[in-house]
């Protein structure tokens, strides 16, 4: 009887430790404050990688995202450093330019945008998300090291300090049948 006890112990302990030791990337509400500054009170950009899988096949893009107060433009290379598509954010829309005079403006901005990969993203929600953000007006629901929103699960797999900040580094999002996974290669602030 006592070593049933004993084992009751050790299974409780390690059951304890194991939720006290698992990885915490950060605070959210740490996240939160900071992202929101720096989403409304600086000028900044990232640049990264964006790797996607989408009915088992995978690719891989490099993104290029800039923010001021009045706009956000987003440009999405493919092989070789091509240019694929660029994405500008003005007030209530969205100009969406596939080259080769193939351009489409957006009135709504809550619309999903193909980044010229088959799909389309939440352009609005995808701008909060990067920041560590769940979007305004949008119902969501944490889940350990991230939310649920529209139907993606947004996860940050890692975070990392700019200059005061935390920032995410690593985000993976996926909506059915699609993962996104983008890799942070440098933030600025300005």
């Amino acid at each position: 009887m006592r070593k049933g006890w004993v084992l009751f112990w050790v299974f409780l302990a390690i059951g304890a430790s194991g939720c006290s030791v698992a990885p915490k990337i950060s605070d959210q509400g740490g996240l939160e404050s900071a992202s929101g500054l720096i989403l409304n009170d600086h000028v900044w950009s990232l640049q990264g990688r964006l790797a996607v899988v989408k009915n088992n096949a995978a690719e891989s893009v490099r993104i290029k995202w800039q923010h001021w107060p009045d706009r956000e433009k987003l440009v999405v290379y493919g092989p070789l450093g091509r240019q694929l598509v660029v994405i500008v954010l003005e007030g209530r829309s969205v100009v969406v330019d596939y080259g080769a005079d193939n351009k489409i403006i957006l009135q709504d901005v809550t619309r999903g945008v193909d980044f010229g990969l088959g799909f389309e993203v939440p352009m609005l929600a995808f701008r909060y998300w990067i920041l560590g953000l769940p979007a305004p007006d949008n119902q969501f629901i944490y889940v350990p090291e991230g939310f649920i929103q529209n139907g993606w699960r947004v996860f940050f797999a890692r975070i990392v300090k700019v200059q005061r900040y935390s920032l995410p580094k690593k985000v993976q999002l996926s909506y059915g049948d699609v993962k996104l996974k983008l890799l942070v290669d440098q933030w600025q602030l300005m």
